[in-house]
C-alpha cells in the first residue's frame, strides 16, 4: 500500500510540474515566451524554469543521431579530402619518398655504366675470334708457303752439297 501512495503523490507533481510549463492565455504569451524559453536547446520555460522537452521516443532519438552522425562524417570526408589536404599529403609523399627514388637512379645508371663496358668487352672479344676464325685461310696459306719454302731450302742444301763435292771430285790430289 505504501508503494501505491507514494506512486499517486509522485505523478501528482509531475502534473503540477506540466501544469507549471504552459504557456498562459492571453496578453502575457508573448512576455513569457521571451521571458525564459530556450527553443534552440529544446527546453521550454514556466515562469523563470526552464524544463527539459518530453521524452523522446526511441526511433526518433535514433534518426536524430544518424542524421548527426552522418552529417558529421560527410564534413569529416570534406575536410579530408580537400584539394588543400590532397596536395600537402602529395608533397609530404614526394618529400619522403624522394631520397629513396633518386638513389635508385644514381644505381641504375652506375650498373649501366658497368653493364655497358662489359657488353663492350664481350663485343671486342667476339669480333677478335672472329677475325681468328677468318684469318685460319691465311694461317693455312703460310703454313703450305712455309713448308715449301723447307722443301726449296732442303732442295738447294742437297744441290749445294752436290755441287761442292762435284768441284770437290774434279781436283785430284797432286801426288808426287
Amino acid at each position: 500500500m505504501c508503494s501505491t501512495q507514494g506512486r499517486a503523490r509522485e505523478q501528482e507533481k509531475r502534473r503540477n510540474l506540466r501544469g507549471a510549463a504552459r504557456v498562459p492565455e492571453g496578453p502575457f504569451r508573448a512576455l513569457h515566451r521571451g521571458a525564459g524559453s530556450c527553443p534552440w536547446l529544446g527546453f521550454r520555460a514556466g515562469f523563470g524554469v526552464c524544463y527539459p522537452p518530453p521524452a523522446m521516443e526511441e526511433t526518433e532519438m535514433q534518426l536524430k543521431v544518424k542524421k548527426v552522425t552522418d552529417k558529421f562524417t560527410e564534413s569529416m570526408y570534406i575536410l579530408a579530402n580537400e584539394p588543400s589536404v590532397a596536395l600537402y599529403r602529395l608533397q609530404e609523399h614526394v618529400r619522403r619518398s624522394l631520397p629513396e627514388l633518386a638513389q635508385h637512379k644514381a644505381d641504375m645508371q652506375s650498373w649501366e655504366e658497368q653493364s655497358q663496358g662489359a657488353i663492350y668487352t664481350v663485343e671486342y672479344a667476339c669480333s677478335a675470334i672472329k677475325n681468328m676464325m677468318d684469318s685460319s685461310v691465311y694461317f693455312e696459306s703460310i703454313d703450305r708457303l712455309l713448308k715449301h719454302a723447307i722443301t726449296v731450302k732442303d732442295q738447294l742444301n742437297s744441290a749445294q752439297g752436290r755441287s761442292a763435292a762435284a768441284l770437290q771430285a774434279p781436283n785430284p790430289p797432286a801426288s808426287s
